[in-house]
């Protein structure tokens, strides 16, 4: 069977990559597809055969910043040529979806989420200016009119792939809605094994979160609530537009300090040490809190999102607090509650501790191989 392996872009890594490694293991002999490639970033593909896009011939610094090339990317990844290609397997958060393919070939979309910016987060978009480069920023007023003739493009091209995989229960649902397409359910892959050495570490008294630091994670709401807690403690490990910001928002107060970029072995025993990963952001399913409670540590979480499905606070499997809004009041009272006597005596407990982590094998890059395998094989049986 000759498959090919679509992405959005290939420029840096992240959660979403993860998941083409998962395809790239299931079909070795693969060949990749994409809009832009830089080769460097991806070490692990060094030996797959990359086909890109007239826009890969632009240069490297504008290849960097794939939002500078929002206008021409969904007709560039309609000009792949995925003629011959017996399944076709993308990993889309925008545009990977949108490539055409032959008649009789069948194509599968793991779906990150439905373009944001088109659908339910597009206001927010727009008003934050999320992701959108100083040089854009005047033609703002433009985007409106833009939206409204892509979106019809979005709907249109989400009919292209014959089933859908979402990455969480929130995203089957988006999918559904904005789509009207049904999906299956898969989490991404965590690296069980590695970040469950987290349980070897012992619990000291700060708090943790992680990740690229941009708007709308919404780490400033962490920073806000801390400053109002001078006696706790809050790590903050990720580097991003947001961090200068970030640090002049804190005002150099001594209980909140910014790690920059934290190296695998050093993250997995903070991590472990940490008292509760705190996620404040609405996300579509969350790697990061899935790597700290695979250390064994209760995450504080939005309740948005793909942290529903997630996170529990109430249980057997009992795992963490949830609040409501996404403000620093809210995220105080979380914390609070949190560090009352009876959960305190709960999220301490080895027993808990290495029940939260169990818990997370579940989602291994081996189950989700083997359960990938099987979402595949059994839609090519039924076809």
């Amino acid at each position: 069977m000759k498959v090919a392996i679509v992405a959005d872009w290939l420029t840096t890594q992240g959660g979403a990559e993860k998941v083409l490694e998962s395809f790239q293991r299931l079909y070795p002999h693969a060949e990749f597809f994409t809009s832009v490639y830089i080769p460097e970033n991806f070490p692990n593909f060094k030996n797959v055969k990359v086909h890109t896009t007239w826009l890969q011939k632009l240069p490297k610094f504008i290849k960097k910043r794939h939002q500078l090339l929002y206008p021409f990317l969904p007709t560039a990844i309609e000009t792949l040529d995925l003629t011959g290609f017996d399944l076709v397997l993308s990993s889309s958060t925008f545009i990977a979806k949108a490539v055409i393919v032959d008649e009789y070939t069948k194509h599968i979309c793991y779906c990150h989420t439905p373009t944001r910016y088109f659908w339910d987060e597009w206001q927010y978009f727009l008003k934050e200016g999320i992701n959108i480069p100083k040089i854009l920023r005047p033609l703002k007023p433009l985007f409106p009119r833009m939206f409204t003739h892509d979106r019809i493009w979005d709907f249109v091209s989400a009919q292209r792939p014959d089933t859908y995989i979402g990455n969480s229960e929130y995203v089957v649902r988006r999918i559904n809605k904005y789509y009207n397409r049904k999906a299956n359910v898969l989490r991404p892959p965590v690296d069980f094994k590695k970040f469950a050495q987290g349980l070897q570490s012992d619990k000291k008294g700060f708090y943790i979160s992680f990740g690229r630091l941009i708007p709308y994670k919404k780490f400033d709401i962490l920073v806000e609530a801390f400053k109002q807690m001078p006696d706790k403690k809050l790590k903050i490990g990720g580097r991003g537009p947001e961090l200068e910001y970030l640090k002049t928002l804190a005002n150099g107060v001594s209980n909140i300090e910014f790690l920059g970029f934290v190296e695998d072995n050093k993250l997995i025993k903070m991590l472990g040490e940490a008292k509760a990963f705190l996620f404040p952001q609405n996300e579509d399913a969350g790697i990061a809190p899935m790597e700290a409670l695979c250390s064994g540590t209760p995450c504080i979480a939005l309740k948005k999102g793909g942290a529903i499905n997630m996170v529990f606070d109430k249980g057997e499997k009992k795992n963490g607090i949830f609040f409501e809004q996404q403000t620093s009041q809210n995220l105080i009272t979380a914390i609070n509650t949190f560090e009352n006597i009876e959960n305190q005596k709960y999220f301490t407990n080895t027993e808990t501790r290495k029940n939260i982590s169990e818990n997370m094998k579940q989602y291994s890059e081996e189950n989700f191989d083997k359960n990938l395998h099987t979402l595949i094989n059994t839609f090519l049986c039924t076809r």
